[in-house]
């Protein structure tokens, strides 16, 4: 067996052009012209010439190991059997003709001689064994690489000590030579949203590879190319080698013009619309899985925090690839004047424990003003949206926060406590709003807590420190409907400064909620 010889490639120091193209690995073949993980579907992707063919390998019941992606047959080929209490002679009579799920040794002889490498994607170690046997024992002249997850990997490695192992790597922090030391990669595998200069500088210091995926539009494509990546996996070869030779053709240099704050406000908050409700079904929908903590046994993160962020990452790098992201599970990307800041899941102890009063955060910055704001309830089935100076609505119906005096007695105040516990003056103020008979309601989501005020419910809301992943969407939102922002020093236009105290309130009731507030918390 040949391994791959990777080159070094990446930008020129002046970023306009690209030393060496990306080369391309078309994942599970070419599925956008016939099915996944086939024989038909990776004899397309070789004739259009693909450099690495990944495709997914699992086992049967009787030890064979053939191509699918998924643990069960059922996506593909109608069985809702798992592929692993199935026989080999069962799953041969699935599908018709050539499409067919065929055995790994058929791929190795389909690619016998060719030039391009079949990367096997192993999931379970069981499966990583069985095909690491496949692979040992075939005569035919092909080259194989090896990915999946750190179980399989490991089990591949140990099989063959020689194999050429791909490291998938889930993380804004550059990896060390430390990371790699056990598997001894040659390539660093990296989905789209953790794909960053810095790391692509790390990997290529430690000598390794950076392989991104899936990248299919071309925004990404080129902003891959002019990070540095060495590698560009994709579902649609031919797409994106069109894509590539633009780029050699004409250069990878940004437009001199960049785009205008009204050309990015709409295109991102169409954007930041999509991405809300497609978070509202997703939240309802998927199980919350394992709970851990982060910082403590009072801050905990789910999967369906993690799973979210990645979501979105990926949606906003597909539109803005080189905007910078900031989300409350991954930490920061770098970009360019853009910005967006996310909070998954506000309120995960609320999710975690079945209470329906969570939101997602999501808020885009121009030059560290506030452009674009969505917060979406997925409880309510709500999304709230906000833009720099087009307003705020709700259902497509605007919201506007009139300038009537609003008496405190029998309003509703949100509060929150910020990190642990309560805040300094947070006694004081439940104490002299009680006074007023308005009440204080603490509910476990700062974001709807401040934003629930743009839409007309509760005379206010309050947070002990202003965090842009947490509260930049709701305080557009309440600039947008007419509310009022406040820190100490007075009113706010745009975002307050991160930590700050921070009140939001309607203005018919803001002068006296400031009052009481501000005095709650300047009380010695």
């Amino acid at each position: 067996m040949t391994t791959l010889d990777h080159a070094t490639v990446g930008p020129d120091h002046d970023g306009r052009a690209a030393r060496t193209l990306p080369r391309l690995v078309a994942r599970r073949g070419a599925p956008r012209v016939r099915r996944e993980d086939t024989l038909p579907s990776i004899a397309v992707a070789e004739a259009l010439g693909a450099d690495v063919v990944e495709v997914d390998v699992r086992r049967t019941a009787d030890g064979v190991a053939v191509l699918l992606h998924d643990e069960t047959l059922g996506r593909l080929w109608g069985d809702p059997r798992r592929v692993a209490e199935v026989s080999w002679c069962e799953v041969a009579r699935l599908g018709n003709g050539l499409d067919r799920i065929p055995r790994l040794d058929a791929v190795l002889e389909r690619l016998d001689g060719c030039r391009a490498t079949l990367l096997l994607h192993v999931v379970d170690p069981a499966d990583a064994l069985v095909a690491t046997r496949t692979v040992a024992a075939s005569t035919w002249d092909t080259a194989v690489a090896w990915t999946g997850t750190s179980p399989a990997l490991a089990a591949v490695r140990a099989a063959l000590p020689t194999a050429d192992t791909w490291l998938p790597w889930e993380s804004l922090d550059v990896p060390s030579a430390a990371d790699t030391a056990g598997l001894r990669p040659s390539t660093l595998v990296l989905e789209d949203v953790f794909l960053t200069p810095d790391t692509v500088a790390a990997a290529h210091d430690l000598g390794l590879a950076v392989a991104v995926r899936t990248v299919d539009e071309p925004e990404p494509v080129r902003w891959a190319a002019r990070t540095g990546a060495d590698l560009v996996a994709t579902e649609d070869v031919a797409s994106v080698r069109a894509v590539l030779a633009g780029g050699e053709r004409d250069g990878w240099a940004l437009s001199e013009r960049g785009p205008t704050e009204d050309e990015v406000g709409t295109r991102a908050q169409a954007l930041a619309h999509r991405i809300a409700h497609e978070v509202v079904a997703f939240t309802r929908e998927h199980p919350i899985g394992q709970v851990t903590t982060k910082h403590g046994d009072g801050d905990p993160v789910t999967d369906v925090d993690r799973a979210v962020e990645r979501l979105v990452r990926s949606r906003v790098r597909a539109a803005f690839p080189t905007h910078g992201f900031t989300g409350e599970e991954y930490g920061t990307a770098p970009g360019d004047r853009h910005h967006w800041w996310l909070d998954p899941v506000d309120g995960t102890t609320n999710l975690a424990n079945g209470v329906p009063w969570t939101a997602m955060s999501l808020c885009l910055t121009r030059g560290g003003q506030p452009l674009v704001g969505v917060v979406a309830d997925p409880w309510r089935g709500e999304v709230l949206e906000a833009r720099r100076g087009r307003g705020a609505v709700l259902r497509d119906t605007p919201l506007r926060l009139d300038d009537a005096p609003r008496p405190l007695a029998g309003a509703v105040v949100g509060a929150e406590f910020g990190g642990l516990g309560a805040w300094d003056g947070l006694g004081r103020l439940v104490a002299a709003l009680a006074e007023r008979s308005c009440a204080v309601r603490v509910m476990g989501s700062s974001t709807l807590t401040l934003a629930q005020v743009a839409a007309g419910r509760g005379a206010g809301g309050c947070v002990p420190s202003f965090d842009p992943v947490d509260h930049g969407a709701a305080v557009l939102l309440v600039q947008e409907a007419g509310g009022v922002v406040l820190t100490l020093d007075g009113p706010v236009d745009g975002f307050p400064r991160a930590g700050e105290p921070v009140l939001v309130a309607h203005p018919g009731a803001a002068d006296e909620l400031f009052a009481i507030w501000s005095t709650a918390l300047d009380a010695r």
